[in-house]
């Protein structure tokens, strides 16, 4: 008797975790909400405030020019050479998707900028630099160049100058 019993026991312990077509339900409408939960944090003040870099400011000379900080990585792709990165660095493009910073990386590079790359922050957020600098003299000097001969297409807030802290 308590060997039927220990068998239906373990048989129906088996039949309750059977996955059903409503479990797979519940599951996908709860990532679901959660991923549009989190898309709604994205699009408040405090997910601006979050992608959004601090402010510094270096001395050009007399003048003063406005400096970008935010942590970055460069974005080493496969086969690819981890790129050189300076303490300065000319963005020309932002991006929350992989595939349209590399995209915009390789036209910069066929638009005169050979040594183009693509960096990334914690969120992640892709940024496309243009080039690196050692000195802010040569960083003001190419963000100028760029504003005039504008070799691609860039909207505000690009380009801009960034500055890793840690560098």
């Amino acid at each position: 008797m308590k060997k039927l019993f220990f068998i239906l026991l373990l048989v129906g312990a088996f039949a309750s975790c059977k996955t059903s077509e409503a479990n797979y339900r519940a599951a996908y409408e709860r990532t679901i909400a959660s991923r549009e939960d989190a898309e709604k944090e994205e699009n408040t003040i405090y997910g601006g405030a979050r992608r959004q870099p601090s402010q510094s400011y270096m001395m050009n000379g007399a003048d003063t020019v406005c400096i970008n900080v935010k942590r970055v990585s460069p974005l080493v792709e496969d086969g690819k050479v981890k790129p050189e990165m300076k303490q300065l660095m000319l963005v020309v493009g932002q991006f929350k998707q992989k595939f349209n910073a590399q995209s915009l990386r390789d036209r910069v590079v066929q638009n005169g900028y050979p040594g183009a790359f693509v960096v990334q922050t914690g969120e992640p957020y892709y940024y496309v630099v243009a080039d690196s600098y050692d000195n802010i003299s040569q960083a003001a000097a190419a963000l100028e160049e760029i504003r005039k001969k504008a070799p691609i297409v860039m909207k505000d807030p690009v380009p801009f100058i960034l500055r890793d802290p840690r560098n």
